[in-house]
């Protein structure tokens, strides 16, 4: 993200007469500067490296070490619905009854968060949902082809994993429901197979008999963990120059000459061009450039077992309850759900609970022991559409934030698209869509 408590060593040394002033005191400054270490802004800066430029990331943590860490790890790329897609509108009443049911909404936040529901229900029109579509099924398949080339690049294809996805119903009305969706995503060519009975238990076994019907989507990629993979492909980014600098952002600026940013410790970089990929704390940073992003907090929840705890052949999606279960290199992750909650509250851990008593029922015999709690931001605007594209009157400094629940997803064509725009390059795709000037 764009934040950190610790001082860089620049800011620590004494100025001294002595010494000869480095690029950065004459002004040089960097070339390509981004804000934030997860992986829109790795992606970023394998790209623009790749590309031959100098690129700096600034993060408060570190390296793919916040939200990007701890997702469920999957490349889904068949997964062009917006969250605003006909039939959620009609569950939101249902859901908001439940306090830890498939998203939740802190009664004292609601006031703050009208206005964003209001655009949300505003993007489930039919010519607002059908744009919306469009635009997420050409981002995936930019995404998928990306992604391929990226990982062949950086040496890290033997992280992914192509074992499919199973989504599980437990009744006839809920898998009737969820036709109309599978009918649009069968316009834009995605694969997938309804299954019922002894195919689902082929797919998984051990599941509980509540289930009646599935669908199995053959072409669903996962990765071996996400935030290996993340720190593996910033590792081929500094192969081709690109360095990090632990630093919290606290302002941002910029002229036809560039960007500035301060940081905590009081000292400040210029660089040539500048990327915001900081996340749920990003449309804090385009406020600054005169833009006013309508981004909010999908906070996710998971519990990450043991790998011993049940062996789950590929991705489980249950989305009447709105979460999945992940097998990992590193363990078995429960998680999902949405919190509509901001990035000031304190985690609700309750939810990550509720997801784990799930999928006891869900699996029977699931050890629940062992497991290591966690919560994320996920950074979400009212149509599902992420926001890349020049800042207003800036054209230094470029946006890429808002991606939701698929980020890792859609990273490595977010990468793509910033190189385009920062070379001067025609995008492989129509940025119309993704203006951050859209709202």
């Amino acid at each position: 993200m764009h934040a950190s408590s610790k001082s860089t060593e620049e800011g620590r040394r004494p100025s001294s007469a002595l010494r000869a002033p480095s690029p950065r005191e004459r002004g040089e400054g960097e070339d390509i500067a981004i804000i934030g270490g997860g992986i829109i802004g790795i992606c970023a800066a394998a790209c623009l490296s790749e590309a031959g430029r100098k690129v700096t990331i600034f993060d408060r943590t570190g390296i793919c070490e916040e939200t990007s860490s701890g997702n469920a790890a999957a490349f889904a790329f068949s997964d062009v619905l917006p969250m605003a897609h006909k039939g959620m509108i009609r569950q939101l009443p249902k859901w908001l009854a439940d306090p830890l049911g498939p998203l939740s909404i802190p009664p004292a936040y609601l006031p703050k968060l009208l206005p964003w529901l209001f655009r949300f229900w505003r993007a489930g029109a039919p010519a607002k949902y059908e744009a919306s579509l469009a635009a997420q099924a050409g981002m995936m398949k930019l995404a998928e082809a990306e992604w391929m080339g990226l990982l062949d690049r950086s040496g890290t294809r033997g992280m992914l994993r192509e074992d499919g996805s199973l989504e599980l119903y437990e009744s006839e009305a809920e898998f009737r429901a969820s036709l109309p969706g599978w009918a649009a995503r069968e316009r834009f060519d995605i694969g997938f197979r309804h299954v019922e009975g002894d195919e689902i238990a082929a797919l998984q076994s051990g599941l509980s008999p509540r289930f009646v019907k599935g669908t199995f989507m053959p072409g669903w990629k996962t990765v071996a963990d996400p935030k290996l993979l993340g720190k593996a492909v910033w590792a081929y980014a500094q192969t081709r120059g690109a360095r990090f600098e632990m630093a919290r952002i606290e302002r941002v600026g910029a002229d036809q000459d560039g960007a500035t940013l301060t940081l905590a410790d009081g000292t400040t970089r210029r660089a040539r061009h500048l990327v915001v990929a900081a996340g749920a704390w990003s449309h804090l940073l385009a406020r600054q450039f005169g833009d006013r992003i309508p981004l909010e907090t999908e906070r996710g929840y998971n519990t990450t077992l043991p790998k011993t705890a049940f062996d789950v052949k590929r991705q489980l999606i249950f989305s009447g309850h709105g979460f999945v279960i992940t097998p990992l290199e590193t363990g078995l992750r429960v998680g999902g759900a949405v919190e509509l909650g901001g990035i000031e509250r304190p985690p609700n851990y309750a939810r990550s609970k509720a997801l784990l008593q799930k999928a006891e029922k869900f699996l029977p015999g699931l050890d629940p022991a062992g497991g290591r709690e966690w919560m994320g931001f996920r950074p979400s605007l009212p149509d599902s559409v992420p926001v890349i594209g020049r800042a207003s009157g800036s054209r230094p400094v470029v946006y890429a934030f808002g991606h939701g629940h698929l980020g890792l997803t859609q990273a490595a064509a977010t990468g793509r698209l910033i190189r385009d725009l920062v070379l001067g390059q025609t995008p492989p795709i129509d940025l119309g869509p993704f203006s951050p000037q859209r709202f």
